[in-house]
């Protein structure tokens, strides 16, 4: 499935940071998937979901597709967010808007993971929502959780 294919990439990348495997949720499955629903509804703006209050991370794409929704499709969007690491700094370790995604996903307390996907009505555009828990991304916590790739 698309969702175990994510949680796949996901701990594969997480593994070269010496961090512990994330687990899918069913309960933040669902969420995501709702939400990923609401994003291809309104097929607009990707605005993350305003209900988490630090209760969980969260990570948005938006891929125009020609062709449907494959499992490559998990693995590219998952890369994607996670090529950030180009710009990361590990000598100034702190939140940057153009590596969220990727402290994200090798975050160290995150222990949970759910994924949704939907397309939007008229079949040009799907929306992917992955959803961390806990939260990661806190201010003061980069230097502990965001480890150098040395595994």
């Amino acid at each position: 499935t698309f969702q175990n294919d994510a949680l796949k990439i996901h701990n594969i990348l997480r593994a070269r940071h010496c961090v512990s495997p994330l687990v899918l949720d069913e309960e933040m499955n669902i969420r995501a998937q709702i939400y990923a629903e609401h994003l291809a509804e309104k097929d607009g703006k990707l605005i993350h979901s305003t209900d988490r209050n630090d209760r969980f991370g969260e990570n948005l794409y938006a891929i125009t597709r020609k062709t449907p929704i494959t499992n490559l499709a998990a693995e590219k969007v998952v890369r994607t967010w996670y090529d950030e690491i180009q710009f990361y700094d590990y000598n100034k370790p702190v939140y940057n808007a153009s590596t969220g995604h990727f402290t994200q996903i090798v975050w160290r307390e995150s222990k949970i993971l759910g994924v949704g996907y939907a397309s939007a009505r008229k079949g040009a555009k799907m929306f992917v929502v992955a959803q961390y828990g806990p939260a990661g991304n806190h201010r003061f916590k980069f230097s502990t959780n965001v480890l150098k790739p040395e595994c």
